[in-house]
């Protein structure tokens, strides 16, 4: 397929002025017999980048002799015309080019201009697949009017909305206090948050609650702020308003430093510290108790109590004789027991010792030693088989008392009391009693290696009455033993 030639003069505003154009096929000049006219129709006007902004124009081929070919038109048989447009720079044709087969049928092409297109005339450049001869006038000349987009003010502050930073709320001073795409006006989170100032220090005790407070603003509204805690110990509640609380409780004494975070999720944090001290607290003896084991040996036992959970402990028992005894760990309760080897009232005092050094005491009431007593002795049987004297008859009763040290106390003077348990006696008599003037009163006396009490058992000496054969228990008492001691034994005619 060859191309037209064709010349083209422009005048002052750069129309384009199409002649008729001769057809040249293989370098020789051709022509039809008859002379047609591809024209157009139509100016079109166009919005620079606006997508919805499209014109129109029309294109035929128009018979100008009257003639007539085959087919009802100048185009000859199997004659093809094609157009391709050309068009201002940024103006796009649609189709950029288009068949002709007919006459004086229309045809149209649109037109859409890209931002930054410029105004101008659509020509055409014309080809042809026929070798016939003659003469075709090109008359394609479409003028396009390209015109700048309206500018848009949505919100009426003054500010086009290509270039206002709210375009839907007034803000003609387009403050952005955090410079990113959106203006004060219309961004909810503008501002970073602000520490509202230093949370208080926190001084305590070890097993003791702790606590404080702290608070962050944000000009947007302290809803906006999610607070949490970046370090230390502890427990950081978000109260959801900004303000935040701090909670903690230690098993020991301990210190540290807490970092309070507050975030919009878009600036930079703030952050807030404080620091924390949960001092020692002293273990504390709640009560000290001191038990009799025997006439010289006392059980201690002392609970105590320590807010701090994890310490560790010893204790010292004081025994109030220069004795002492350590408990090393100790627990609660502490218990110790200790043998006194001198007669005399002793206060026995607990100290316990947590290992940061602090300590707490307690003592118990006074403790006083006592004296032991042996058994009776003969002539009366304290054990086994019981002693039946002959009623009448005076009866010897005799001890020994050992005080703290092993030796023998004889500064007492022990009581004697008879009591009648039985109205029948057992077996015959198998005792000797002494023939001694009975003891006057109701008091032992000392009698080197014993303390000694002839019984008469002719009349009772508490209530002066003359004595019946029976069971009878003897019972030697003072306030110095640690128990009195007894025997039974049988009276017979």
């Amino acid at each position: 397929m060859s191309r037209y030639t064709k010349a083209v003069r422009r005048g002052a505003l750069g129309t384009a002025i199409a002649g008729a154009v001769a057809l040249t096929i293989g370098g020789v000049a051709r022509a039809d017999n008859i002379v047609d006219t591809i024209d157009s129709s139509g100016a079109v006007t166009l919005v620079a980048g606006d997508p919805a902004s499209t014109g129109s124009a029309q294109i035929k081929v128009v018979s100008t002799n009257g003639a007539q070919d085959e087919t009802g038109c100048n185009i000859d048989t199997g004659e093809q015309f094609a157009i391709t447009f050309h068009t201002p720079a940024g103006v796009t044709a649609v189709p950029a080019s288009m068949p002709f087969t007919s006459c004086d049928v229309f045809q149209t092409v649109t037109f859409r201009a890209a931002a930054g297109a410029v105004s101008g005339h659509v020509t055409a450049e014309i080809t042809t697949n026929t070798t016939g001869t003659g003469t075709y006038n090109n008359n394609v000349d479409i003028p396009i009017t390209v015109n700048a987009p309206a500018v848009q003010d949505a919100d009426g502050d003054g500010v086009p909305d290509a270039t206002d930073n709210c375009p839907a709320v007034p803000n003609a001073d387009q403050a952005n206090a955090d410079g990113d795409a959106l203006g004060d006006a219309c961004d909810p989170n503008s501002y970073a948050p602000v520490a509202s100032g230093a949370p208080a220090d926190v001084n305590g005790f070890e097993g003791s609650p702790l606590s404080t407070s702290g608070a962050f603003t944000d000009a947007d509204g302290n809803q906006t702020l999610t607070v949490a805690k970046v370090s230390g110990d502890g427990t950081v509640a978000d109260n959801g308003d900004g303000t935040w609380s701090w909670s903690h409780s230690t098993t020991d004494d301990a210190a540290g430093d807490v970092v309070v975070r507050a975030s919009d999720g878009e600036h930079a944090p703030a952050t807030e510290t404080f620091h924390w001290v949960a001092a020692n607290v002293a273990p504390t003896v709640t009560s000290v108790s001191a038990t009799r084991v025997n006439a010289c040996t006392v059980s201690v036992n002392a609970p105590f109590t320590d807010p701090g959970t994890a310490d560790t402990h010893t204790a010292s028992i004081a025994w109030g004789d220069a004795g002492t005894t350590t408990v090393d760990p100790a627990v609660s309760a502490v218990t110790g027991t200790h043998t006194y080897t001198a007669n005399g009232t002793y206060t026995v005092g607990v100290t316990v010792t947590d290992d940061d050094g602090g300590s707490g005491t307690g003592s118990a009431a006074p403790f006083a030693t006592l004296n032991t007593p042996s058994a009776l002795m003969q002539p009366i049987n304290a054990a086994g088989t019981r002693s039946v004297f002959k009623l009448g008859s005076t009866i010897p009763v005799k001890i020994t008392v050992t005080g703290c040290d092993g030796a023998a106390v004889k500064t007492l003077a022990p009581s004697v009391s008879l009591t009648r348990i039985d109205a029948t006696p057992d077996g015959s008599v198998n005792e000797t009693a002494v023939d001694v003037a009975a003891t006057n009163g109701l008091q032992m006396r000392w009698s080197d290696p014993s303390y000694i009490y002839n019984l008469s058992t002719k009349l009772s000496q508490q209530t002066g009455a003359a004595l019946t054969a029976g069971t009878y228990r003897v019972t030697v008492s003072d306030s110095s033993f640690v128990d009195s001691v007894s025997a039974d034994f049988d009276l017979r005619k």
